[in-house]
């Protein structure tokens, strides 16, 4: 079985990183629209992974 914490954590990690990257060849008035847009993009990505906790915890009660 894998460890899908560790997996989706992997994931968000390397996603942070290639934005940074992004981020740095970008004009600043680009990089406040596509900050807003990766903002929306990360709550959301946190409410999965929360999500996810809980119902992981659910399965082991």
């Amino acid at each position: 079985m894998i460890d899908s914490s560790y997996y989706t954590g992997s994931l968000f990690v390397r996603e942070l990183e290639r934005l940074k990257e992004e981020y740095i060849q970008l004009e600043l008035d680009d990089m406040k629209v596509l900050i807003e847009e990766d903002i929306l993009l990360i709550e959301k990505a946190m409410d999965m992974l929360c999500g996810n906790k809980i119902h992981q915890i659910e399965q082991t009660i």
